[in-house]
């Protein structure tokens, strides 16, 4: 009796996970998607669950981002969604069911894998309704990590004033559309969700957008990591001769115009040192691009003066009739924020002596202004390097050791 109840227990467990199957060429092939039950805009159902029906068996040993659930959103959403694996089979539906006259959009996200970890790499979007009636409206944008001046795939929240919310993911292209739903007013959010737990959490970039639909023109979202705090010096150093970089502890308005007047630097005896301009590391790095095109240009043009011949152009293999470059991936429409100013100097700062530096009017990315100031000293100068010894000039004779005094005893 005993045997045979550890057997049934044994089996159970065997049943309760899936594992690969053994033996047999490995299969490298993705799941498919079958089909999905309701249809796709389908009108006037009341089903239990959103079925997804699949050629393999699915996954279901992951952990955190793994976790079969974090592959589906239910949209709109009354919280976590219930998500039920039936090995080749996954029933979705809303925490507290399908509400009556109400258009849903279930996604499937791509990353779905079978028991040899072979991945989809496509996903898709089944929209239906308990009603007689699916919305028109949508929400369309895209979604950037701004400080990478790059494309997210953030999570995305449109939230109305009633607290309905509803859900979409950004493709690999910050791409993202939410919807159906009805005309009204959204609070757009976009989070670059590093847990994957589908909430804002602290330290987590992020953008919001009040977003009036229809809309006008599609949302570009920036997320970084805001705070609600003015930006103070945290430090101050010598970057070159004539350059100090200034560094703040919060994120800088990248659209505000930095001057040279907002900066202030005193020496211990109080007196003045002008500042020439501030700049961000961008702005510098552009003003440095722009001299050296120039200084490039006057020189071609130089030379076209003079009748010298520039060298000749390497031509290089024509490209195929049908080779298409990619487009460059888009770009944030804003420069992103940053957290140092380069001020530049008239003259070089003498060596290990203490300053002063006081901003004002610098506008933190919260949209606060606060004065502040930091004390630095600069570096001290460099120890002289050791002379050379004249005697070991080359080919010079080396002196003879001195003789060793005799010992006494």
């Amino acid at each position: 009796m005993r045997q045979a109840l550890i057997a049934v227990v044994v089996l159970l467990n065997a049943c309760a996970s899936a594992s690969p199957p053994p033996g047999g060429p490995e299969d490298k092939t993705p799941p498919i998607l079958l089909r999905v039950t309701p249809d796709t805009n389908a009108l006037n159902v009341h089903p239990d669950n959103v079925s997804f029906f699949f050629d393999k068996v699915i996954n279901d040993r992951g952990t955190g981002a793994q976790e079969v659930d974090s592959y589906f959103l239910v949209s709109p959403s009354d919280g976590a969604a219930n998500v039920n694996w039936h090995r080749s089979r996954i029933d979705v539906r809303p925490r507290h069911g399908f509400r009556d006259n109400t258009a849903y959009t279930i996604t499937l996200l791509p990353g779905l894998s079978d028991l040899r970890n072979n991945k989809m790499k496509d996903g898709m979007s089944l929209v239906f309704s308990t009603g007689a009636t699916i919305p028109k409206e949508r929400i369309t944008g895209i979604a950037f990590d701004w400080i990478a001046e790059r494309p997210a795939q953030a999570y995305i929240e449109a939230i109305t004033p009633d607290s309905v919310t509803y859900l979409a993911q950004a493709d690999t292209l910050g791409k993202f559309v939410v919807g159906p739903l009805p005309p009204g007013t959204y609070l757009v959010r976009g989070i670059i969700d590093q847990n994957n737990n589908r909430a804002l959490d602290r330290n987590e970039p992020f953008d919001t957008v009040r977003v009036t639909v229809p809309q006008a023109k599609p949302v570009e979202l920036l997320t970084t990591l805001r705070d609600t705090l003015p930006a103070r010096i945290l430090s101050v150093a010598v970057s070159d001769s004539l350059t100090l970089s200034a560094t703040f502890d919060h994120a800088l308005d990248p659209t505000q115009k930095l001057s040279p007047e907002q900066f202030r630097l005193v020496g211990a005896d109080s007196v003045a040192i002008p500042v020439v301009s501030a700049r961000s590391p961008r702005d510098e790095h552009v003003a440095d691009s722009t001299k050296i095109r120039f200084s490039a240009d006057s020189t071609r043009r130089a030379d076209s003066l003079a009748g010298k011949t520039l060298p000749p152009v390497i031509e290089t293999a024509p490209r195929a009739a049908n080779a298409k470059t990619p487009p460059p991936p888009p770009k944030p429409s804003l420069p992103p924020p940053f957290t140092v100013v380069l001020l530049r100097l008239p003259h070089p700062l003498p060596t290990n002596t203490l300053f002063r530096l006081s901003a004002t009017g610098v506008r933190a990315l919260s949209g606060r202004v606060q004065p502040s100031e930091r004390s630095f000293t600069t570096p001290r100068p460099p120890p002289p390097k050791p002379k050379a010894d004249s005697t070991a000039a080359k080919g010079a004779p080396t002196p003879p050791a001195a003789a060793k005094p005799p010992a006494t005893r």
